[in-house]
């Protein structure tokens, strides 16, 4: 558990220890802690932290809290541990969503959505690869399409389906794909099918409380690696700004929210909602998920000056403006191999922008082997822009824009190739 990626969330736990007096009791399953420049901070904030070592252990461990403290909220900023805090709840006799596995099953979404509010509805299929029927799919759903696992690999795997050929090609290469979920103890093969929708694609953080009223964030803006020209649909930046509000700004925005929540039976939960605006002038759903993650949590902090934990215990928590513009980019390798080095030259040039306030780097992943989303979920850490001038800092968005593919230096497989054939050539 590193500290510096949990940040956002502990400032959260912090202001809501300042501002409300609530206590906050940090659960882990690691043997070690990365807190440990961070402790006495941490207890200073009524923020603590607690080992357990499996699930029952976390529960009985809970369960010892109830003793002395009224238990508010469970949360976790894991997408795996969802069914986990689920259980804690229930043990808590805290309300549940109507259908557990909401967040964890996408075409379970699809179904209560289409079933309960039609207008909202998309075409898709779901079924194990060796039984998806390409002529049913042309038929019922046709082309373009996309084709993904229906849980447990967050961006992984995500394709735009054109043509039949792109399809088989698809299917082919799953099985080794799939071989290494098994490697990971995921062993769920179904894949949904869907029709692709086009237009921008946006995000909303928000509290759903125990009788389904819904505390909303603001709109970030997703920018995907396709849009870099990538063949990839993994999430590359995050955008907040007032230009972005005036976008969704005409748009029945808080009754799509209200209807979606309504027809999945939501409730007693944080919820990411990604969802596109498409050029038939419609809002549609793309996934629901039943968390926050820190990255959301500092992009909102930093743009409007909200903590989105204080949805959970303050019923008068309002609508915000804009503070600055604030843009976050996620570093992700281009290309499979091995990551050699950070390009320092590069990094310097985009440092100097103005816009430009902190880059992260993770020098644990030196050495070692990158990954495409297709293959599993790969970050390397951020860069952050902030700036209440839209042109500049859309400035220094492009100029990052134009540069993120030189931002790590990763050792080609046809190099690497080689000079394993070179040593083996003199060395046996």
């Amino acid at each position: 558990m590193k500290s510096q990626a949990f940040k956002a969330d502990i400032d959260a736990m912090e202001e809501l220890s300042e501002k409300y007096g609530l206590k906050s009791i940090i659960f882990y399953k690691w043997d070690e802690i990365d807190y440990i420049d961070m402790i006495s901070k941490l207890e200073k904030f009524w923020i603590f932290t607690k080992n357990y070592a499996n699930r029952d252990d976390l529960l009985e461990k809970v369960a010892d809290f109830t003793e002395d403290y009224e238990i508010i909220f469970v949360y976790t900023g894991m997408e795996f541990l969802i069914k986990i805090a689920n259980r804690v709840r229930e043990k808590l006799w805290q309300p549940l969503s109507d259908e557990r596995n909401i967040f964890r099953d996408k075409s379970l979404q699809r179904k209560l959505i289409s079933e309960n509010n039609p207008e909202l509805w998309i075409k898709f299929l779901k079924w194990e690869p060796e039984n998806l029927d390409i002529k049913e799919i042309e038929e019922k759903v046709g082309y373009p399409f996309i084709v993904k696992p229906v849980d447990w690999v967050q961006s992984s795997w995500v394709q735009k389906i054109e043509k039949r050929a792109d399809f088989k090609r698809y299917i082919s290469n799953y099985e080794a794909f799939h071989d290494k979920l098994k490697a990971r103890w995921v062993d769920n093969k179904e894949l949904i099918v869907e029709e692709f929708l086009d237009g921008n694609l946006y995000t909303l953080d928000y509290y759903v409380d125990k009788e389904w009223y819904v505390y909303n964030s603001k709109p970030a803006r997703e920018i995907l690696w396709i849009d870099f020209g990538i063949p990839d649909y993994c999430v590359v930046a995050r955008m907040s700004s007032l230009d972005i509000e005036l976008q969704l700004k005409w748009i029945r925005l808080k009754t799509f929210i209200n209807s979606t929540v309504k027809a999945c039976g939501i409730r007693n939960t944080f919820v990411h909602h990604e969802f596109k605006y498409t050029s038939k002038k419609k809002l549609k759903t793309i996934e629901l998920n039943g968390r926050l993650w820190w990255g959301r949590v500092a992009l909102m902090k930093k743009a409007y000056g909200i903590n989105l934990f204080e949805m959970v215990v303050n019923p008068d928590l309002k609508a915000w403006k804009i503070k600055e513009n604030s843009i976050v980019f996620i570093i992700h390798a281009p290309k499979r191999w091995i990551l050699k080095a950070f390009n320092n030259k590069t990094l310097a040039n985009i440092k100097r922008r103005e816009s430009v306030y902190d880059i992260k780097l993770d020098e644990s992943k030196l050495g070692k082997e990158t990954w495409l989303t297709k293959d599993w979920f790969t970050k390397l850490w951020e860069i952050k822009l902030a700036n209440n001038d839209y042109s500049q800092i859309l400035k220094d968005y492009n100029y990052i824009k134009s540069k993120y593919k030189n931002i790590l230096i990763i050792e080609s497989e046809e190099k690497e190739s080689f000079i394993t054939k070179f040593k083996y050539y003199f060395w046996n």
